[in-house]
C-alpha cells in the first residue's frame, strides 16, 4: 500500500523528503490495534497474496546510491548514483534555504565506474584546490576507461588520460594544497592477460600535462592512497599473493615532494601477515587513523610520523567491527570531522550503527540513528559537526542523508538532525506494509563448535494472513563473498517475496565477515562443506520445535544466491536435495578448478584460503576441487533449477553456466538459463531486467 508516490525527474531531482513521517514510528499502532487489524485481513494461502511492491519497483524504480563526497573549498555536496541504465551517474545535492535538490552533472555518455579489480570502486574524486573556480572532478569512464575531469559548473568534460587497451584507473586522491596539479591513483595494467601477471601501482597523475608516473610498486595489490592534511606525506595498503583485502595487508607512508612528484623515504606503518589493515585516513591533527585487525575485531589505531601505534580502545565496542575489508575499491565508513570527533559505522553481528568518539578522552555515543545497514562507501565529512551518510533502516530503503551533530553541556551529541537528501526508490512505500528483521542464531550441531548467524523476515502483509495452523514457504537468500555478509536493511528484493506471503532467511554462514576474525575464518578450508551445512543446519532449525514455534514449512524450501551465493545454492541442492524445493543462482560458480583457470586477479588465489589446506598434496587438491565442485555432482540435483548469467561477466564467466546447464539437461533435470547480454558480474541494467524477469 503506497503512502506516496513520485516520479524521479529525469536530471535526478531529489524525491519529496518524508523522512519525518517515515521514521517517527506510529504510537497508534497498540497490541489491541494489531490483534483488530489482524482480524480484518482476508485469509489466503501463503505464497498466494497480492501486493504493492512490484518487479517494477525492484528493478526500473530503484537505483544504487554510494562514493558521497564534498568539495573541501566548496562545502558542495556530491554522490553516485547507479540508475537502471546501467550508467554510474554523478549527482550534486544543492541546499537553498531547508530544501534541497539534486540534479546530475554528468553529462550524456559517461559513466563514473572503474574497472580496477573487476569489482571496481574509487571512480571519482576532487581534483583538488583550483583557485576561485568551481569544483572538478577527477573519475574513470566505465566503456573506455579513460580519465576524465569534469567541470562541475559547466558540465564540461575535459579527457586526461586517453583510453588504452592494456591501463586502468581508480582510487583517486587530491592533494589538501591549493593550487597543487597532483593526483594519486591506483593503476592496474592489463598487458599480460594472464592473472597473475596484471601489474598494479601506486601513480600520481600531473592533472595539466596528463603525467603518469608510478611512485610505488613491488606488491601484487594497493588501495587506499592519500595524502596527509599538511601535503608532506602520502599512506597506503598493499598485499601479496594469496592474501586477500582482509588477510596480510600492511600499511605504508613516505615523503611527499609536490614540487616534483616524487615519493621517498617509504616507512612501514602496520600490518602483518595474517591480519589487515583498512581505511587509513589522515587527521588535521597529523595522526594517521586506520582500522588494524590484531585482535578478533577491527578496532580503530592511530599513528603520528616519528610516534608509536596506539589502539584507541572505545569500550563497549570491542566487539565492533570498524572498516570494511573487501574486493571494493573506495571504501569509506568513517569521517574524521574534527580533533574532538570521529564518526564511525559500527558493525555487531552483521548490523551497523553510527556511533561518534573522541580520540583524546575515547567517549563514544551511539547516535541512534535510524540506520541498520550502511554501504561500504557511505560516509564522509561535511563539517566539524555534520556529515553525509547513505544507507537504509529495517524498514525504510537505502537514501542520502545529511547529519548535524552538536554537543550538550554534559557532552553527548543528542541535538542531531537527520535531513533526508535522496530516497533510492521512486516510489516511497509506507514502512508499516515491510516485514521487519529478526537476527537468528543459534549454536551448530555439527563441528567445528559455533555459532550460525543471519536474519529471518516473517510474511507479512497489511491485507493478508495465513490459514490457521498453516506454516509459511521459506527463501533461503545466500550472499556473495563469500567472506561478505548480508545486513538487515531493507532490501525490496525479499520484501517482494514477504509481501507475498514467503517467509526469507539471509544467512550469514561460518565465513561472514561482521561477526569477527574467528567467525570468518571458520571458512578457510570448508568453502563448499561448512557454509552449505549451515544452510542445511538454518533450515531444519526454522523448521523445528529448536524454533518455538516453528517458523516455516520445511516441505516449501527455495534457496536463491548470486556470485560464491550462486554456488552455495548449487552446493546446497546437491548436497541436501531433500530438503529444497528450488533454486536460482545468479551468475554462480559450477566448477571451482574452472574458476581458477578464468577468474580475474584479484581472486586468482583466493581458493588458497577457501578450499586447501596447508600440507595438500596436488593430488589432495585435485580431489578437494571435484568434491566441492556443483558441476561434478549435478546428478544429484532433483528440484528445478534456474541459472542466470551475464553475457560479459568476467569475474565468474558465463561457461560456468553453460556446464551446469549442459550436464542438469543431458541427466533429463529441470534447469532454465537466462542469459543477459552486456551484463557484467552482478546485473545492473534493471529496466532490462524487469522485461525478462
Amino acid at each position: 500500500m503506497a503512502s506516496g508516490t513520485s516520479q524521479a525527474p529525469e536530471d535526478g531531482g531529489v524525491m519529496p523528503s518524508r523522512a519525518p513521517e517515515l521514521l517517527s514510528g506510529n504510537p497508534d499502532v497498540t497490541p489491541d490495534a494489531i490483534r483488530a487489524t489482524e482480524k480484518k485481513k482476508v485469509e489466503a494461502p501463503y505464497g498466494q497474496w497480492k501486493s504493492d511492491i512490484t518487479k517494477e519497483a525492484l528493478f526500473r524504480g530503484s537505483r544504487k546510491l554510494l562514493s558521497p563526497r564534498v568539495c573541501s573549498r566548496t562545502g558542495r555536496t556530491f554522490f553516485t548514483e547507479a540508475r537502471p541504465d546501467g550508467i554510474y551517474h554523478l549527482v550534486e545535492a544543492s541546499q537553498s534555504g531547508a530544501t534541497y535538490s539534486c540534479h546530475t552533472v554528468l553529462p550524456e555518455g559517461y559513466s563514473a565506474r572503474s574497472r580496477v579489480y573487476e569489482y571496481g570502486g574509487g571512480a571519482d574524486d576532487g581534483k583538488g584546490d583550483d583557485g576561485d573556480a568551481g569544483p572538478r572532478v577527477i573519475f574513470c569512464n566505465f566503456s573506455d576507461c579513460t580519465v576524465q575531469i569534469l567541470d562541475v559548473d559547466t558540465e564540461k568534460v575535459t579527457c586526461l588520460l586517453a583510453e588504452s587497451d592494456t591501463l586502468r584507473y581508480a582510487d583517486f586522491a587530491a592533494p589538501p594544497r591549493p593550487g597543487s596539479p597532483w593526483v594519486l591513483a591506483v593503476q592496474e595494467d592489463h598487458a599480460s592477460a594472464v592473472p597473475d601477471q596484471v601489474r598494479n601501482y601506486v601513480v600520481v597523475i600531473h592533472t595539466a600535462t596528463g603525467e603518469v608516473r608510478r611512485a610505488v610498486e613491488g606488491a601484487d595489490f594497493y588501495m587506499y592512497p592519500s595524502f596527509s592534511a599538511d601535503g608532506g606525506k602520502i599512506a597506503w595498503v598493499q598485499w601479496d599473493f594469496p592474501d586477500m583485502p582482509w588477510s596480510g595487508v600492511k600499511l605504508y607512508w613516505a615523503d611527499w615532494n609536490d614540487e616534483d612528484g616524487a615519493v621517498s623515504n617509504v616507512e612501514w606503518v602496520a600490518g602483518e601477515d595474517g591480519m589487515t589493515v583498512t581505511e587509513p585516513r589522515w587527521g588535521a591533527d597529523g595522526f594517521l587513523y586506520f582500522c588494524y585487525e590484531k585482535t578478533n575485531y577491527r578496532q580503530f589505531y592511530r599513528r603520528r610520523p616519528g610516534g608509536d601505534m596506539a589502539l584507541l580502545d572505545l569500550k563497549r565496542y570491542e566487539e565492533a567491527e570498524f572498516g570494511s575489508a573487501s574486493m571494493f575499491i573506495g571504501s569509506h565508513t568513517y569521517a574524521i570531522l574534527s580533533k574532538e570527533c570521529i564518526v564511525a559505522v559500527a558493525t555487531e553481528n552483521g548490523s551497523d550503527k553510527v556511533i561518534a568518539f573522541n580520540p583524546e578522552t575515547l567517549q563514544s555515543q551511539d547516535l541512534s540513528l535510524p540506520l541498520s545497514e550502511i554501504t561500504y562507501d557511505g560516509l564522509y565529512r561535511l563539517s566539524d559537526t555534520s556529515f553525509i551518510v547513505i544507507g537504509g533502516g529495517d524498514t525504510t530503503p537505502q537514501a542520502f542523508y545529511l547529519v548535524d551533530i552538536t554537543d550538550n553541556d554534559d557532552g553527548a551529541r543528542d541535538n542531531r538532525k537527520l535531513t533526508n537528501i535522496r530516497w533510492s526508490i521512486d516510489e516511497v512505500l509506507n514502512p508499516e506494509i515491510f516485514s521487519t528483521p529478526q537476527h537468528i542464531h543459534f549454536s551448530a550441531k555439527s563441528g567445528p563448535k559455533r555459532e550460525i548467524h543471519g536474519f529471518y523476515w516473517p510474511p507479512h502483509n497489511l491485507e493478508y494472513k495465513g490459514p490457521e495452523g498453516t506454516k509459511p514457504p521459506l527463501i533461503v537468500q545466500s550472499h556473495g563473498g563469500p567472506t561478505g555478509h548480508t545486513g538487515p536493511g531493507l532490501a525490496l528484493s525479499m520484501q517482494y517475496w514477504n509481501a507475498r506471503g514467503y517467509a526469507t532467511f539471509a544467512i550469514n554462514y561460518s565465513g561472514s565477515d561482521g561477526h569477527g576474525k574467528t567467525y570468518r575464518e571458520l571458512l578457510n578450508g570448508r568453502w563448499g562443506a561448512i557454509d552449505v551445512n549451515d544452510i542445511a543446519e538454518s533450515v531444519r532449525h526454522l523448521s523445528s520445535s529448536t524454533s518455538t514455534p516453528p517458523l516455516i514449512d520445511g516441505r516449501r524450501v527455495g534457496i536463491r544466491g548470486g556470485s560464491a551465493g550462486g554456488y552455495s545454492v548449487l552446493q546446497a541442492l546437491c548436497q541436501h536435495p531433500a530438503l529444497f524445493a528450488g533454486g536460482a543462482c545468479y551468475y554462480g560458480i559450477s566448477d571451482v578448478k574452472l574458476l581458477l583457470q578464468e577468474t580475474h586477479k584479484m581472486e586468482s588465489h583466493y581458493v588458497d584460503f577457501l578450499l586447501f589446506t596447508p600440507g595438500m598434496t596436488d593430488a589432495d587438491k585435485e580431489q578437494v576441487m571435484r568434491d566441492r565442485s556443483p558441476v561434478h555432482h549435478a546428478g544429484n540435483i532433483t528440484a528445478p533449477l534456474l541459472i542466470c548469467h551475464g553475457e560479459d561477466d568476467k569475474v565468474v564467466p558465463i561457461s560456468q553456466a553453460y556446464t551446469m546447464y549442459d550436464d542438469i539437461r543431458a541427466r533429463g533435470g529441470e534447469v532454465k538459463l537466462v542469459k543477459f547480454p552486456g551484463e557484467g558480474h552482478g546485473f545492473r541494467k534493471g529496466g532490462e531486467l524487469a522485461q525478462g524477469a
